[in-house]
């Protein structure tokens, strides 16, 4: 089985509580789109952040071009939104771990490409750098292919599980803070 269907199997529930909490988020509103985005800010830093940190031979082709937090922070700004706080750090601090948290952010790119449309057909002045990002590269297929060649012992795949599990509950938690007031 390679890494990625491990992945895939073992954090299902944790995606589908997220996409469960970030699809609560109807994107025709303006204030709902302004929680989803403050959402992401509070995590996707961090994470890329802690990351860019690793030795390169450790990160993917084309890291520095992958990351969005410049995207969202232009997002947020052209909103008049400043970043919010971040919530307790994350530790991601060894390979295998990385591996877990780059599956969660490089995967969260297809779904931008289905909300991008949404806010489009809803609000077609929105900014939408973030959403919109990487959108014209092949990042999720050289992604896949680059974690597929990462060979892991069991231990460091349940390293790379829990380190998945760390950034999904970090965007639950977000989403829930952001979701609160919206509703």
């Amino acid at each position: 089985m390679t890494l990625r269907n491990t992945l895939r199997a073992a954090t299902r529930q944790d995606h589908e509580r997220v996409d469960q909490l970030g699809g609560a988020f109807d994107l025709t509103r303006p204030a709902d789109y302004q929680a989803f985005l403050q959402a992401h800010a509070a995590v996707l830093p961090r994470v890329e952040d802690a990351l860019s940190s690793a030795p390169p031979e450790d990160l993917p082709p084309a890291w520095p071009q992958r990351r969005r937090t410049a995207a969202l922070a232009a997002d947020l700004s052209a909103l008049g939104l400043a970043a919010p706080a971040t919530a307790s750090p994350l530790t991601i601090s060894d390979r295998a771990t990385r591996l877990g948290a780059l599956y969660v952010l490089e995967g969260s790119r297809l779904g931008g490409v289905v909300l991008r449309r949404r806010l489009a057909a809803a609000q077609p002045e929105a900014p939408d750098a973030y959403l919109a990002h990487g959108a014209d590269q092949p990042f999720w297929r050289s992604f896949l292919d680059w974690l597929d060649s990462q060979t892991l012992d069991g231990p460091e795949t349940e390293a790379a599980i829990a380190g998945a599990r760390q950034v999904f509950g970090a965007f639950e938690t977000a989403f829930k803070i952001e979701a609160a007031p919206v509703r």
